[in-house]
């Protein structure tokens, strides 16, 4: 019975409040001009303090409580930018380490033969050795999309 009366004290605390103040509460943002000004206007105290017992009112009813911060957490990363994609996958380098091995290859000669072919320093026998082992495990490289 808690969250009915909790509703029903949420409801008069909104209905108490200027239109600007109930759209900012429920993050409904498509303030007229005059509700814009009177925000602008504002003060942040007041403001401050009428969310604080809007959310007091919000933890005593927990769909509503969850939802708020949902919501809340959906707005702090709205313009927090993706983090950067990783390493390149070495698919390439892997199929060509991969065959010169089952043509009989050591790691020593395929780090060798692929270093002739893409440049000094590309590989080493122990990076080749660690890529096939890599590959071998799950059959196939795991797809990271």
């Amino acid at each position: 019975m808690e969250v009915k009366g909790a509703e029903k004290d949420l409801a008069e605390f909104l209905a108490a409040q200027p239109s600007w103040v109930r759209k900012v509460l429920l993050r409904d943002f498509s303030l007229n001009s005059e509700e814009s000004e009177a925000c602008e206007n504002a003060d942040f105290n007041d403001l401050a303090a009428r969310e604080r017992e809007y959310r007091a009112i919000l933890q005593r009813i927990p769909a509503k409580w969850r939802e708020y911060c949902r919501e809340s957490r959906r707005l702090a990363l709205a313009n927090v930018p993706m983090g950067k994609a990783g390493r390149p996958r070495k698919d390439d380098l892997a199929e060509e380490a991969s065959r010169l091995k089952r043509a009989g290859k050591s790691y020593a000669g395929v780090a060798n033969e692929i270093n002739r072919r893409h440049g000094t320093g590309t590989t080493s026998p122990e990076a080749i050795r660690k890529l096939l082992s890599s590959r071998k495990r799950g059959g196939s490289a795991p797809d990271k999309t």
